[in-house]
């Protein structure tokens, strides 16, 4: 039912755990993995993991380079054979049952985008903390903003304008189409997930599970940490095509409001993609 997409890159001492993580379930069809030039042996375990099991399939081709995690997950969702996808980057892993829970909800059958509350972990694997969606946020939302309410009408959208409560790529699931409307993975080093997440729920019906589905790693490599000035000269870029895009969504008081106090905007980036 779910193929299972994996972009490894210099993730070798994490790559088994995830893969295993995936491979628990019954409702995984098949885990594909795509090396994107990693220069610590992952390419190698890559091929011995599919080699192991017949569900796991290599398609890193020789002198693959390195294109980035938007290239790569285009590529590996076009040759997934599911019709719903589930992303796992190479140092994270899926919580066990996560598939049975998802399935589980009654309004599973009518989204086409899923995401759900993320496990923090360290590089040993010890939980170091969790976050329950747009509950748990590094920053507040505007005042008037009823979270609770917001959740339970479905106005996703409004609350991930003010921040990526998602938090990873591993904390989507998706349907194929819905990546083929879209228009796949923007060219974004930082902010793809953000960016695809805000296209799903503008024009897919998204559902938000309540439970812990995904354990996020926490580590010196994150990519996310390696610049705070490419995070938000991305996000700029992100709301003004998005914007452009979607301007009626723009138009909503809520969205307006989300994105003048989003802390990857300054104030004047802000005004100019609220304009």
């Amino acid at each position: 039912m779910f193929s299972v997409v994996i972009p490894v890159y210099n993730h070798v001492a994490f790559l088994s755990e995830a893969v295993g993580s995936a491979l628990r379930s019954p409702q995984v069809t098949e885990v594909l993995l795509l090396d994107d030039g990693s220069r610590d042996g992952s390419a190698k375990l890559a091929a011995e993991l599919a080699a192991s099991d017949r569900r796991i399939r290599n398609l890193t081709p020789p002198g693959a380079g390195n294109r980035g995690a938007h290239s790569r997950l285009n590529e590996l969702v076009g040759a997934a054979s599911c019709d719903w996808i589930a992303v796992l980057n190479s140092d994270d892993a899926f919580v066990a049952d996560r598939f049975e829970v998802i399935t589980a909800d009654p309004q599973f059958a009518n989204s086409e985008f899923v995401f759900g509350n993320l496990l923090m972990m360290n590089e040993r694997g010890s939980l170091v903390g969790a976050k329950r969606g747009p509950f748990d946020t590094g920053t507040p939302f505007p005042r008037f903003f009823n979270v609770a309410a917001m959740v339970a009408a479905g106005r996703f959208l409004e609350l991930l304008a003010h921040q990526n409560y998602l938090g990873t790529t591993s904390n989507m699931v998706f349907r194929k189409d819905l990546h083929a409307r879209i228009g796949g993975f923007l060219r974004y080093r930082y902010v793809h997930d953000w960016d695809f997440a805000l296209r799903a729920m503008a024009i897919g019906r998204a559902l938000y599970v309540q439970r812990y589905i995904t354990a996020y790693r926490v580590h010196s490599h994150n990519t996310i940490a390696e610049s705070v000035a490419g995070v938000n000269l991305e996000a700029k870029d992100l709301f003004d095509r998005f914007v452009m895009d979607f301007p009626q969504i723009a138009a909503l008081a809520e969205f307006r409001a989300a994105l003048e106090v989003n802390v990857n905007l300054t104030p004047r980036m802000a005004s100019a993609a609220t304009a």
